[in-house]
C-alpha cells in the first residue's frame, strides 16, 4: 500500500502532460485516452449528453444556480432603505386646523469585516454547488458504467446460454438417430434429453436478466439509443500510464473532497460571522418634518442598535461547533478517498489478473474439450464423462465472460474516480 503513497511524479501528472503508456505511448486529456475498456461504451458526446440530462446532475445544477443568488445576496448584504412617513391633521381652538407630518429614510449598516465575511460565504458556498455538480456528474457516470457492463454482460452470458442449447439439441438429434439405428441405448438418449433441459432452463434464466438488464439502462437513461446488437465485450487491457498516476489522480482532482474542504471554510466563515454579529448593526435614520402648519419644521438624524446578549452568545456558539464538525468531516472524507484511491487500483490490477487466470482456464477447457470429444467418437469415452466435461466447460466460459466483465468494470471505475474521461474533472 505505501508504493501508492509515495507519487514521485505527482507535480508532473498535476501539471497536465500527457502520461507515459506502460508501452512508451502518451495518453493526455480525457477524450484522447485510448483504452479498449472504452472501445464498446458510448461514444463521449453520448455520454456528456446523457449526465446532463440525469437528474440528479439537474438537481445539483439547480442548486448552484441556488447558491450563485445567495453569493450576490450576501455580497450587496441584508439590508435595505426603509422609507417612513406620518400625516396628521390637527385642530385647536386656537390656532385652528394643522397639517403637520414627517418622512424619513433608514437604513442598517454592516460593521467592519462582516462585508468580506458575507462575501467569503458565498463564495466557498458557490464552490460547495459547483463541487456537488461534479461530484452528481460523477455518481451519473458510474451509473452509466454499471448498467451499460450489466446490460452487455448480460447479453454475453444469454448467447452463451443460447449457444449451450442450440449444441445440446445438435446433440441430443445425433443420439436420437444413434438409438433408431441401435447404436445408443435409451438411457444415453435421456441423459443427453436432461442436459438440454437444464441448458434450456440456464437459457430462460440468462434471457431474463437481459432483459431486466436492458429494460434498467433505458429507463434509467431514455435518451440512450441502445443498438440491435449489443457491442461485444473485448479483451482488457490496464489503463495507459502508470498505476501511481492514476492512484494520484483519485486524490488530487476528486469533488468529494473539494466539497467538503469548501464546506468546512463555508462554516468556518459563518462561524466568524455569527461571532461579528455578537454586535449589531445600527440603523441610521434621517427624517425631516413639519409641525403646526409649517411654522415649525426640522431635519433630524437618528440610530437605533439592538444590545446583543445571550441569543447572539448562543448563536455564535452554535456556529464555531458546527465548523469544527465541517472540518472533521473533510477531515474523514479525505481519508475515505485515501481508501477508495488504493482499493480502485487494487481491484484494477487484481480484476485484470483474475480475468488472465480465467481467460487461460478457458483456453485449457476449450483443448480438453477436443480431446474429449474425439475420445468419445473413438468410443474411449462414456457418454457421462463428456457431458460432466461440457458442464464445466461451459461454467468455465461463463466465468471468463464474468471476469472479463469485472476488469473492464475497475479500469473504468478507476478512470472515472481518475476523472480522466467523459469530461468529469475541472476545467
Amino acid at each position: 500500500m505505501r508504493k501508492f503513497l509515495i507519487l514521485p511524479l505527482l507535480t508532473v501528472f498535476v501539471a497536465g502532460p500527457a502520461m507515459a503508456g506502460q508501452s512508451g505511448g502518451q495518453a493526455s486529456h480525457a477524450e484522447n485516452i485510448q483504452s479498449p475498456s472504452l472501445s464498446f461504451m458510448p461514444a463521449h458526446d453520448m455520454v456528456d449528453r446523457l449526465m446532463d440530462e440525469d437528474p440528479g446532475v439537474q438537481r445539483a445544477r439547480a442548486l448552484m444556480k441556488s447558491a450563485e443568488a445567495e453569493a450576490r445576496a450576501r455580497e450587496v448584504g441584508p439590508h435595505e432603505f426603509t422609507l417612513h412617513g406620518e400625516y396628521v391633521s390637527r385642530a385647536s381652538n386656537i390656532e385652528g386646523r394643522m397639517d403637520e407630518w414627517m418622512a424619513g429614510v433608514s437604513r442598517g449598516i454592516r460593521l467592519p469585516g462582516k462585508a468580506e465575511a458575507d462575501g467569503k460565504i458565498g463564495a466557498f458556498g458557490v464552490a460547495v454547488a459547483e463541487n456537488g455538480l461534479g461530484d452528481s456528474r460523477h455518481q451519473a457516470a458510474t451509473l452509466l458504467k454499471n448498467l451499460w457492463l450489466a446490460w452487455v454482460t448480460a447479453e454475453a452470458d444469454a448467447g452463451l446460454a443460447a449457444a449451450q442449447v442450440s449444441d445440446y439439441e445438435k446433440e441430443l438429434q445425433a443420439m436420437e438417430r444413434s438409438r433408431q439405428l441401435g447404436q445408443a441405448a435409451v438411457l444415453q438418449v435421456e441423459q443427453v434429453q436432461a442436459s438440454l433441459a437444464t441448458a434450456r432452463a440456464q437459457a430462460a434464466k440468462a434471457s431474463q436478466v437481459r432483459l431486466d438488464a436492458r429494460m434498467t439502462l433505458a429507463r434509467n437513461f431514455p435518451a440512450l439509443a441502445l443498438p440491435a446488437q449489443p457491442p461485444v465485450i473485448p479483451e482488457p487491457a490496464p489503463p495507459p500510464g502508470l498505476w501511481e498516476e492514476w492512484h494520484d489522480a483519485v486524490l488530487n482532482d476528486n469533488h468529494e473532497v473539494k466539497m467538503a474542504r469548501s464546506e468546512a471554510d463555508r462554516r468556518e466563515w459563518l462561524a466568524r460571522r455569527a461571532s461579528l454579529d455578537r454586535f449589531a448593526d445600527p440603523t441610521v435614520d434621517l427624517r425631516t418634518f413639519q409641525d403646526r402648519a409649517g411654522h415649525e419644521t426640522g431635519f433630524g438624524i437618528g440610530f437605533t442598535m439592538p444590545i446583543g446578549g445571550s441569543l447572539r452568545s448562543a448563536v455564535a456558539d452554535q456556529a464555531s461547533a458546527e465548523a469544527s464538525a465541517a472540518a472533521v468531516a473533510a477531515r474523514k472524507i479525505l481519508r475515505d478517498v485515501e481508501v477508495a484511491a488504493d482499493r480502485d487500483v487494487i481491484q484494477a490490477q487484481q480484476g485484470l489478473t483474475a480475468w488472465q487466470q480465467s481467460q487461460a482456464a478457458a483456453k485449457a477447457s476449450a483443448q480438453l474439450m477436443v480431446r474429449m470429444r474425439r475420445a468419445y467418437a473413438l468410443g474411449d469415452l462414456g457418454l457421462t464423462e463428456l457431458l460432466l466435461a461440457e458442464r464445466q466447460d461451459f461454467e468455465t466460459r461463463q466465468t471468463e465472460l464474468q471476469a472479463r466483465s469485472n476488469a473492464h468494470g475497475a479500469v473504468l471505475q478507476l478512470m472515472i474516480d481518475a476523472h480522466r474521461i467523459w469530461s468529469l474533472g475541472d476545467d
